[in-house]
């Protein structure tokens, strides 16, 4: 029974008698300004804002609300409902940010989780340490360190990467969630990229089955350009509702956003924003934020907090099945062995005492150093760094960012090891919806891009007559020739090609 606000009763002593009663359930929950309500289906376990309309009938499954009278010589409390403003004034109280539990996420597998210098397995429930509730995976099965690592390399070994470098960073990729999730990395860790030289390459497929070895969906996030449903507005969603594996997928033309860039370098809370709501308090450290691309461009500061793992395409290659069931449902279906895998190489390196060698060539020490040990002393892979430094490059050069997109472009339309003019390349872009960097977007046509494309070749190959850069080399070739007026002029034309092509 609990007495609205009025006569005798405050609005503090009301909230604190209903949720008092609440908060044991582990049903409703407090989330940086806004009360969440879990929410389970078919398609599994989620979070839903609750609005004061919505709590006006979800708290009557835990109390019955009764208005305090005062007759002649007894006490009386007739029962009522509350209004949306009682309502509202509960969802704002004290009682509730106090009360109600902090939830930063929802998993649906089992944790380990670092507390007081021991690994605590969580498997069921909210974890009160992490704020995350455990929604439900099965629980992982024992295997040997041997077995683990075979069963983690299985993920990755349909795939072919530019470099072992890459393949490094795409096994330290897998385990960088239990790390960062279970409190064992306190620093920020980068954001995955996926990049691959064409489409149906598997960028996006390697990205799922990071979600699917920690029984997770992806929380998708497309590139728009503002307004209602914008890229941002989004991303938003998706943090406040606790998603903790949030993805922007296949982005085209470079990501320049500073509110990303704050967000994967904030050390403290965040707020993220949802109309009409304000600004809601969320732990930034609870997220794993992937990309995928087949062209990543961004500003040097988002390059320097990515992890980029280019991958090629196989022509002809299909992903390995058994009884008709490819990786990523083999992996939903065999949940306990592989969040068992994770589990054995986590525990190995922490029973060695988190090990770290002396990396510094990414700005996140604590996660690149910690992940190079692992990677290197268990997987017995190459450094996680090597070959990043020259993709982080390119990445953030405007110009050889479009050289590439111009490589892929080439690639797709089976023009590698052929001889393409400016004129032949504009085409190209404008057949391919591919924006020519400097040119507005009224004005790139064939002749404006014939132009343009030239002074940016002119500017990247100086001298050189070769440019080599990720899975591309690009060859200059110059001859004379005469106009159509019978006038000399040197005509350039450029080739390009993989480098070290897979068979």
């Amino acid at each position: 029974m609990i007495r609205i606000p009025g006569g005798p009763v405050t609005i503090t002593e009301s909230a604190e008698e209903l949720f008092r009663e609440i908060a044991p359930h582990q049903e409703l929950f407090y989330r940086g300004g806004l009360v969440l309500e879990l929410v389970t289906n078919d398609g599994g376990c989620f979070t839903e804002v609750l609005d004061p309309v919505s709590a006006q009938s979800r708290f009557e499954k835990y109390a019955r609300f009764v208005k305090p009278t005062k007759p002649a010589d007894q006490m009386l409390y007739p029962r009522t409902n509350i209004s949306e403003a009682v309502a509202r004034q509960y969802l704002r109280s004290e009682a509730c940010r106090t009360m109600l539990p902090k939830l930063n996420g929802i998993l649906q597998c089992p944790l380990l989780v670092e507390r007081d210098g021991q690994l605590h397995r969580v498997t069921e429930g909210y974890d009160e340490h992490t704020g995350f509730f455990i929604a439900g995976g099965r629980s992982p099965e024992c295997m040997s360190l041997q077995d683990a690592v075979m069963f983690l390399e299985s993920l990755v070994n349909d795939f072919d990467f530019v470099t072992p470098g890459d393949k490094s960073r795409a096994t330290a990729s897998l385990l960088t969630p239990a790390l960062k999730l279970g409190g064992m990395i306190q620093g920020p860790i980068p954001v995955d990229v996926a990049e691959a030289n064409a489409s149906q390459s598997g960028k996006t497929y390697r990205q799922k089955l990071i979600a699917a070895l920690y029984n997770q969906r992806l929380a998708v996030v497309t590139k728009k350009s503002g307004g209602v449903g914008s890229m941002e507005e989004t991303f938003n969603d998706h943090l406040v509702k606790g998603r903790p594996f949030i993805q922007f997928d296949n982005l085209r033309g470079k990501l320049d956003s500073q509110y990303l860039e704050s967000f994967l370098t904030a050390s403290d809370m965040f707020s993220a924003r949802i109309p009409y709501q304000g600004g809601v308090q969320i732990d930034p450290s609870k997220f794993i934020i992937l990309i995928s691309s087949n062209g990543f461009e961004a500003t040097k500061d988002l390059a320097n907090r990515a992890s980029i793992i280019r991958i090629r395409k196989r022509e002809g290659f299909h992903y390995r099945t058994l009884d008709g069931k490819d990786l990523l449902q083999l992996t939903y279906l065999w949940q306990p062995l592989f969040t068992g895998a994770v589990f054995a190489v986590v525990e190995e390196w922490f029973r060695r005492g988190k090990p770290r060698t002396t990396e510094t060539r990414h700005d996140f020490r604590e996660w690149v150093q910690s992940l190079d040990w692992i990677v290197q002393q268990i997987f017995h892979g190459a450094p996680i760094m090597d070959g990043h430094a020259l993709a982080k490059e390119r990445a953030a050069s405007p110009q050889l960012s479009f050289l590439r997109n111009l490589g892929v472009v080439c690639g797709a339309k089976d023009r590698l090891g052929t001889w393409l003019s400016a004129s032949d390349l504009a085409d190209l872009c404008l057949e391919e919806d591919v924006e020519i960097p400097g040119l507005p977007e009224d004005n790139q046509t064939v002749e404006e891009g014939r132009k343009q494309i030239g002074r940016i070749m002119g500017k990247l190959f100086a001298e050189a007559e070769e440019v080599s850069f990720d899975e591309f080399r690009v060859v200059k070739e110059q001859e004379k020739g005469l106009t159509s007026a019978g006038n000399e002029q040197v005509l350039t034309r450029y080739q390009f090609n993989l480098i070290n092509p897979t068979p």
